[in-house]
């Protein structure tokens, strides 16, 4: 009975399939170049918004974002330039213990703002320090030595690694508070907030990351200078935009201590943000998970796949992956590869979120989403594993081989790790979908940073094994991504099994009549006399079985 209530269904959902997207003339339609203008005109004039409030911070997100494809990004390839071999793989620990550092500080800074200071002065802090950071590598790749600049760089990473980390704490949340101040947000759904949102956080993010394409010819004190530069100015405007934002501290009281006394009338009239946004926390976060033991043991599951496989090739991503082109034929005189390869794999990023959204959101389950993030895992390293093994072969090696790894370290961010926030975000009640898709990206953030503070661990206890600090080229990576390829296969296969697992009890719980169906059955049952010495018990007893079971799956066939 369970059984075809379950083909019938799908059976159902094919047909809709089929009968939405087989007609010729749909098909015909949806290729054709003014549709897909009038898509882009669509989605440009529905999701443009401007703000005195928000251009401040679009602003500082833009200057963000170049400075984190310009120099942080693809600073790897600084160290080995500034520190020059036999220190390789000395900056490979060193950027895999920043990153890890970085990843660890998200959630305890966004943890900081409700509850003591809030969003804006953890957003000025981290930002003045960022300033300050970027501006001693200024000083130190320009007018100091190559002892002095070494021993300026710790200090100048730590102010950077401060403020990077500020910014996925409080910036995009302050950003999406101004927003949902201005609009009448109560009216629409998550789903339709979280676009506009997205939206609004994606178009200065995409404009920093295009700018440094026109900047390659610049030497690394120039894109120090001009990222310092870019970054004073938008924190000045952010900061002259301070009459204009809404800010509330976190406390016990309704009305944030933040709020300027001569804005609190205003302030009690302007749409209010949803009290689960404002009280979200990662005790929160634990507490929804703890009420759930089947959500909890799935969501530890996909933690720990994204730990044991998901952190280690993002450190490779950003490390091996870059001190690779040294040793390939660069076709582009003068041009840094590494800007190229860099962007390419943050646009592949956005461009696989942005195709996805666009399927309905009933064919997407977010397991699906994260399963195709751990099979490109897999590809990736895979991929890397053949390059490497190739190029140790040959001597001309195009630098374009390593376009296929970075395409799929994009594909697997855009998949994994925005597929993990929608299955956090999926499982909760309406209020706390805003909560959990923050605090649940920082949880997510928190496990990768620990992956990858473990892999710099190994690297440093694997040098002079597998790493040599002389030459790439009598390190093992071919070994190394060899190895990944079987640890991200294993992975995978645990992480399938156990979503198919999980996907299998909801299909059967959802076939499983609930007490009010069986109710309702029993209700329009004929009532038989119970007595033993009814004759015809027997009979009705076999009747009664076989009247239930018809009722109960016209009702399922129904449904």
């Amino acid at each position: 009975m369970i059984y075809c209530r379950f083909v019938l269904r799908k059976a159902g959902s094919i047909g809709r399939f089929t009968g939405r997207f087989t007609s010729p003339t749909s098909v015909r339609d949806f290729h054709t170049m003014p549709r897909i203008l009038a898509i882009v005109r669509d989605w440009f004039q529905n999701y443009r918004y401007f703000s005195k409030a928000t251009i401040c911070i679009q602003g500082l997100v833009f200057s963000h974002s170049f400075a984190t494809h310009a120099i942080v990004s693809i600073l790897i390839t600084y160290l080995t330039t500034m520190w020059k071999y036999p220190h390789a793989q000395t900056a490979v620990v060193v950027m895999n213990m920043q990153d890890g550092v970085l990843d660890i500080m998200v959630i305890i800074l966004a943890h900081i703002p409700r509850t003591y200071i809030g969003l804006f002065r953890v957003i000025a802090t981290t930002n003045a320090s960022y300033i300050i950071g970027l501006l001693l590598l200024w000083l130190s790749a320009g007018y100091m030595s190559d002892g002095t600049a070494s021993r300026v760089f710790y200090g100048a990473m730590v102010l950077v690694t401060l403020g990077e980390a500020g910014r996925w704490a409080a910036l995009r949340e302050f950003l999406d508070e101004q927003y949902s101040r201005e609009q009448n947000h109560a009216e629409r759904t998550y789903d339709e907030n979280k676009d506009k949102k997205e939206a609004l956080w994606m178009l200065p993010w995409f404009l920093g990351a295009v700018i440094p394409l026109f900047l390659l010819k610049t030497t690394w004190p120039q894109r120090f200078m001009i990222s310092t530069i870019a970054m004073t100015v938008s924190y000045l405007g952010f900061l002259l935009g301070f009459p204009y934002y809404f800010t509330y501290n976190m406390t016990n009281t309704e009305q944030g201590q933040d709020a300027r006394p001569e804005e609190v009338n205003y302030l009690e009239q302007a749409p209010r943000v949803p009290e689960p946004t404002r009280s979200g926390n990662v005790r929160r976060l634990i507490n929804i998970l703890r009420k759930d033991e089947r959500f909890l043991i799935e969501a530890l599951a996909i933690w720990l796949a994204f730990l044991l496989a998901y952190s280690v090739v993002k450190a490779a991503g950003s490390t091996f992956f870059f001190q690779r082109m040294d040793y390939l034929d660069n076709p582009f005189d003068n041009y840094d590869p590494a800007v190229y390869l860099n962007v390419f794999a943050s646009f592949s990023k956005w461009l696989i979120s942005f195709l996805w959204n666009l399927i309905p959101r009933n064919w997407k389950p977010s397991r699906l989403r994260i399963s195709y993030g751990m099979a490109c895992i897999v590809l990736c390293c895979l991929v890397a594993w053949q390059v490497e093994s190739y190029r140790l072969n040959t001597t001309n090696m195009s630098i374009f081989w390593l376009v296929p790894q970075f395409f799929y370290l994009g594909v697997m961010e855009g998949l994994a790790m925005f597929g993990m926030i929608d299955f956090l975000v999926d499982r909760v009640s309406a209020g706390d979908k805003v909560m959990v898709a923050y605090y649940g990206s920082h949880t997510t953030v928190l496990i990768i940073g620990i992956g990858k503070i473990l892999v710099g661990l190994s690297v440093l206890a694997l040098r002079g094994s597998w790493f040599d600090d002389n030459s790439l080229d009598a390190s093992h990576l071919h070994k190394y991504y060899r190895a990944l390829t079987t640890l991200t296969s294993v992975v995978f296969f645990f992480h399938c099994c156990i979503a198919f697992y999980y996907y299998t009890r909801e299909e059967l719980q959802d076939e499983t009549p609930s007490s009010v169906t069986i109710e309702m059955v029993n209700q329009n049952q004929p009532q038989i006399d119970p007595s033993p010495h009814n004759p015809d018990n027997a009979f009705t007893e076999t009747l009664d079985d076989r009247v239930g079971l018809s009722y109960l799956l016209g009702q399922f066939v129904g449904q």
